[in-house]
């Protein structure tokens, strides 16, 4: 702890001359400074790209922004356009998830995408609208933000060198419209309820009504509607039950950095939001909205699980156990302490390391063997390719949930929480889909260790992706034995939304 703080002073005080400078725009700008920047960087990607390759600017444009973050502490230039974005302990957790996702992906992007102008342009606009999203205070700011954070990506899946990818975008696509329209719906109720689209004077307002006389339960009924609109537009967005079914067909058919970044970014973007509008907005409905989250959590883990287990293809088994790990997320909601929601953004943000290391390798492979990469194309691999194997084969172990890496210490956080509060059984079944999900994870291990290679000769993989997954099997290496700079953070996080 104290060397992480050491650490932390140093770094502060190496970027006091990029803060001097920063705060010279204006003040309104500050708690967004990191957006515009992205914003401004995306113009210049898609300008250079018609004639040069834009991805050094455009990864310029993100080191950039986390430096600004660094930069710029949020307690003093946090807030930005009125307040109708602030960033805060909450804000920052998921911004920083963000802004290590969006460096993996543009490095990855060398493989395919990467050269092009407007691919660029894409993905910072997204990633620009996926930081807005995660500090939006306002129900109609959020809207906006995640609109600009979500629209873009229905491109990149479409531009996929897989001819599958337009199928898959325009799953992609409708879903995403069904759910704007409910999100739509549910900040409109709201609005006639209570006259107002701030999260936190939402919740004062429910408050108000849940302590009312019954004469205000017309305007409980009409809250609730809303809750459950919103429930389900985020579950549609984030890929949970009931809204999962876009979710393999569009991961598989999108590229690798695509895929990266949506199950990595823009799932846990949808974490944020729903939390912060469940418990800031709703949390006086707390009792109203715990069994829903409750079966959503179960339902999406069964699914989520039971589907992982019957696919071949690698690209939609990791899509499938996406869906699951947002079950055992949501089992954090369902406990609602700081102690569980803390770990159950710890478990995003592992997550979030693991597939995208994991997804952007099997693309790789992919795009080098001319195929989809089913489990017998991963047979011998530790022979083909030792580090690859090496590295996929510790991301696997992690997303199994086996001690000495990272995975293993948000969930088992997770479950004992589920037990102070007397959910023993909510924690039980959690575990026992843990348990089931070594069926089609350790099936990649001992395809790579354990098979006999159905190709000869050693496998060739560009060395951009390698070292992606590399760097993501070192990270759950050292964030078990040092998780406390992640722990911290979420604990910040949790802390604020539930004191």
């Amino acid at each position: 702890m104290i060397q992480s703080n050491i650490f932390t002073d140093i770094l502060a005080a190496m970027l006091v001359p990029l803060r001097d400078v920063l705060v010279q725009l204006p003040a309104d700008w500050y708690g967004s400074i990191p957006v515009l920047t992205l914003i401004l960087f995306s113009i210049l990607s898609l300008i250079i790209g018609l004639r040069y390759n834009p991805l050094p600017v455009s990864i310029i444009g993100v080191i950039l922004a986390i430096l600004e973050v660094a930069a710029l502490d949020s307690s003093t230039y946090g807030v930005s356009f009125g307040g109708l974005f602030v960033r805060d302990a909450f804000a920052d957790f998921f911004i920083y998830l963000v802004l290590l996702v969006a460096i993996l992906v543009m490095i990855s992007a060398t493989q395919y995408g990467g050269d092009k102008g407007p691919y660029n342009f894409l993905f910072l606009i997204s990633f620009a609208g996926a930081i807005w999203v995660v500090m939006a205070t306002d129900l109609v700011a959020l809207f906006m933000a995640w609109e600009l954070m979500s629209t873009p990506t229905y491109i990149l899946v479409a531009l996929s060198p897989d001819r599958l990818g337009l199928d898959g975008a325009t799953k992609y696509f409708v879903m995403g419209l069904i759910s704007t329209i409910f999100m739509l719906f549910g900040i409109a109720l709201v609005f006639g309820a209570l006259g107002t689209t701030v999260i936190a004077e939402v919740g004062v307002g429910v408050a108000a009504i849940w302590a009312a006389p019954a004469s205000l339960e017309s305007q409980a009924y009409t809250l609730l509607l809303a809750m459950a609109l919103f429930v389900i537009a985020f579950g549609f967005k984030i890929g949970i039950f009931p809204g999962w079914m876009w979710v393999p067909d569009t991961y598989a058919a999108a590229d690798g950095s695509v895929t990266a970044y949506l199950a990595g970014a823009t799932k846990k973007t949808g974490i944020s939001a729903l939390a912060r509008i469940l418990l800031v907005g709703f949390i006086a409905a707390r009792f109203e909205w715990y069994p829903l989250i409750v079966v959503i959590a179960i339902l999406t883990m069964v699914i989520g699980n039971f589907l992982a287990l019957a696919q071949k293809d690698i690209l939609k088994m990791l899509a499938f156990s996406s869906i699951a790990m947002m079950g055992y997320v949501f089992v954090g909601f369902a406990v609602d302490t700081q102690f569980a929601i803390s770990a159950a953004f710890f478990l995003a943000f592992i997550h979030a390391i693991m597939k995208t290391g994991a997804f952007v390798l099997v693309f790789a492979m992919s795009i080098k063997l001319q195929k989809r990469i089913t489990y017998e194309q991963l047979n011998g691999l530790s022979v083909r390719h030792p580090l690859a194997a090496a590295f996929l084969a510790i991301i696997m172990i992690s997303l199994m949930g086996i001690p000495f890496t990272a995975g293993f210490t948000p969930k088992f956080v997770l479950f004992m929480s589920t037990v102070e509060v007397g959910l023993w059984w909510l924690g039980l079944f959690a575990f026992l889909n843990v348990t089931f999900s070594l069926g089609y994870y350790f099936r990649v291990v001992r395809a790579m260790y354990f098979r006999t290679a159905s190709e000869e000769g050693p496998l060739s993989l560009p060395r951009i992706p390698v070292s992606i997954v590399g760097i993501c099997a070192i990270l759950v290496l050292v964030l078990f034995w040092f998780p406390a700079p992640i722990t911290n953070l979420a604990n910040a996080a949790a802390a604020l939304l539930i004191p």
